[in-house]
C-alpha cells in the first residue's frame, strides 16, 4: 500500500492485501520497515525459476539444457543477496537437484500448454472506481506472470508440496486481483463469462513433479474482492498513527523463519526458550488400595469411597 497524493490514490497490491488479511501488524511493518524484508531462501529460488521462465517466453532460450542452467545460474545470483537461510538450503547439494528438478518439471509438463505470444511479466496500475475513506481513489498495482494470448492468465509457482484446487478457487485473492485489472485494462474480456487462471506449480523435489491449478473468476467475485479491498483500505487509514495494528499469531507464517518482523513482535516476548514446548513425559501414579480397617470383608468398592480414580472423577 502507497500514498500517490500527487494522482490523489492509494495503490495496493496483492501481496500487501494478503498480508492485511493474515496479520495487519505484518502489513504495517511491510510498510514501515520495508528495509527488513529480505525474503529467503525460498523466494530466491522462486525469483530465479521465473527469470528463466520470462526468458523463455520472450524467446531468448530454446532448449531444456539452456533452460536448467540458466535457472540455476539465476537462483545462484538470487542467494548471493544475502537471504534468509532455512532447512531448504541446509543442504546445498540436495537443494541444486531440487532446483533442476524443478526447471525439468516446467519444461517438460507446463511449458507444452502455454501458447507464446502472450505479455510476460507484465507490469500494470488499475484503477477498482473506488474510493478510500480518506478520499483517495484505490488502485491495483503489480506485475502479472503472464497474460497469454487465449485470455487465460499464468502464475508460477515453486512449492514444496502440490495445491488445493478448492482452496485456490475460493480463497486466492492473488487470481481474483490479477483478473479484475486485466478486465479493467481490457487485457481480457469484461464480459459475463468467467475468466480462466492458472497456477503452474513446480513441486520442491528431487525427481520432477509439476501440477496445473485452474481457477476462474467472474464479475461478481470481482464485486466481493473490491468490497474487501477497501475494507482493508479504509482500516489501514483509521488506524494510520496508531503503534500497533491488529497482531494476528494464528497461522504457521508467524515464526521467526517466515515473518521477517519476528523480532519486532511476538519475538520480542517470546524467546527462542519459550516458544519450545516443555517437556511431555507424565509419570505413571502407582494407587495402593488398603482395606479399612475393621472390616476384612469390605469389597473394593466400599474401600474407594471418598477417594479420587485414575481419570479424575470422584466416586
Amino acid at each position: 500500500m502507497r500514498f500517490d497524493p500527487e494522482n490523489n490514490r492509494i495503490l495496493v497490491r496483492q501481496s500487501w492485501i494478503g498480508d492485511a488479511l493474515m496479520c495487519p501488524q505484518r502489513a504495517k511493518y511491510a510498510l514501515t520497515y520495508q528495509s527488513l524484508r529480505t525474503g529467503s531462501d525460498a523466494t530466491a529460488i522462486g525469483t530465479g525459476v521465473h527469470a528463466t521462465i520470462e526468458q523463455y517466453l520472450r524467446g531468448d532460450v530454446e532448449d531444456h539444457e539452456s533452460f536448467v542452467r540458466n535457472t540455476r545460474a539465476f537462483v545462484e545470483k538470487e542467494l548471493s543477496k544475502g537471504v534468509k537461510r532455512t532447512a531448504i538450503s541446509r543442504d546445498e547439494d540436495k537443494m541444486w537437484r531440487c532446483v533442476e528438478s524443478m526447471a525439468t518439471a516446467w519444461w517438460d509438463d507446463i511449458r507444452p500448454t502455454v501458447p507464446l505470444g502472450g505479455k510476460a511479466e507484465y507490469n500494470f496500475k488499475a484503477p477498482l472506481g473506488l474510493t478510500a475513506s480518506n478520499g483517495m481513489d484505490i488502485w491495483l498495482e503489480g506485475t502479472i506472470d503472464y497474460v497469454a494470448p487465449d485470455g487465460v492468465l499464468w502464475d508460477w509457482k515453486t512449492a514444496s508440496r502440490t495445491y488445493s484446487l478448492r482452496e485456490k478457487h475460493t480463497q486466492s485473492h492473488q487470481a481474483t486481483c490479477y483478473v479484475a485489472a486485466c478486465r479493467q485494462l481490457g487485457l481480457v474480456p469484461d464480459d459475463d463469462a468467467p475468466t480462466l487462471f492458472r497456477f503452474g506449480v513446480m513441486v520442491r523435489q528431487e525427481s520432477p513433479k509439476s501440477q496445473i491449478v485452474t481457477v476462474s473468476r467472474d464479475r461478481d467475485q470481482v464485486g466481493f474482492l473490491k468490497r474487501q479491498i477497501k475494507s482493508v483500505v479504509d482500516g489501514a487509514v483509521a488506524v494510520w498513527g496508531d503503534e500497533d495494528w491488529t497482531m494476528n499469531d494464528q497461522h504457521f507464517l508467524c515464526s521467526e523463519t517466515w515473518c521477517d518482523y519476528w523480532t519486532m513482535c511476538k519475538g520480542a516476548h517470546w524467546s527462542a526458550n519459550a516458544c519450545e514446548a516443555p517437556d511431555q513425559t507424565v509419570t505413571q501414579v502407582t494407587v495402593t488400595i488398603t482395606e479399612p480397617s475393621g472390616n476384612r470383608d469390605a469389597t473394593v468398592s466400599d474401600a474407594t469411597q471418598g477417594t479420587t480414580n485414575l481419570i479424575g472423577e470422584s466416586e
